[in-house]
């Protein structure tokens, strides 16, 4: 397991249309963390490197294939009325994030459509997603997540010595499993992040199974600011273009 690794998912589709561009402003800015590509189709697809995993997302996690077969026509169907409720477009992130806990200390989740600027320094890292903190998120008061980047800490143990992540991930997977995303407002993966959040943050000082959940709030985002909140945060801006697929 090593310590830091960035993490994403795409189809081929989606990677001729936009996922190229991680790719290759990943490869052109040198960065030292590692990337985790979570694919739906032959990984042999996509160009090899070095410091580039491919991996299939429904061998590595069959839950999450049998969501999508399971939900595909619905998602289909909703997707009409709106993006926000095809469940099936927003779960493969959810389980990418889930399976990468296997393969490091540190998960640094981004979306397919962004690219890189410059190389990461180490520091920043360690401001993004301090040791204490579960999670780092942009959060936006009275909306929801911007859970198009997200940090995730494997290292921190609640009361009962159990990794804390496992204990989130349990949670944050089963509106999948189960289907409860149907529960919520509306079918992203941000809505059942924000579920989890909730959940944790609500119950992190009754249980121990909870405990020593914290989060790094990133970002300063407001309501007259664009929703784009990464683009309006100087820390990660000079880094990563978040493009929201549209840009």
């Amino acid at each position: 397991m090593t310590n830091k690794i960035f993490v994403t998912t795409f189809n081929y589709q989606l990677y001729e249309k936009y996922a190229y561009k991680l790719i290759d402003s990943y490869l052109k800015t040198n960065q030292d963390l590692k990337l985790f590509c979570y694919v739906e189709d032959d990984i042999n697809l996509y160009p090899k490197h070095k410091n580039i995993v491919y991996l299939d997302l429904f061998k590595e996690q069959p839950l999450c294939f049998q969501f999508v077969e399971r939900n595909k026509i619905k998602s289909q169907k909703n997707s009409k009325v709106s993006y926000l409720l095809d469940a099936v477009r927003f779960s493969y992130k959810v389980f990418a994030q889930s399976d990468a806990r296997k393969y490091s200390q540190q998960i640094f989740f981004l979306d397919a459509d962004t690219e890189f600027l410059k190389t990461i320094p180490n520091e920043w890292f360690e401001k993004c997603l301090p040791n204490n903190s579960l999670i780092s998120v942009y959060d936006r008061l009275g909306y929801y997540s911007e859970a198009g980047f997200v940090g995730f800490n494997n290292l921190l143990l609640n009361k009962k010595k159990q990794k804390l992540l496992d204990v989130f991930f349990h949670q944050y997977t089963s509106y999948y499993i189960y289907d409860l995303i149907y529960s919520l407002p509306a079918f992203t993966d941000c809505h059942a992040l924000d579920a989890t959040r909730s959940r944790f943050m609500l119950l992190k000082n009754y249980t121990e199974e909870h405990a020593n959940y914290n989060e790094k709030i990133l970002g300063n985002w407001s309501k007259d600011q664009d929703l784009n909140v990464m683009d309006n945060d100087d820390f990660i801006n000079k880094y990563i273009k978040h493009k929201k697929g549209n840009k």
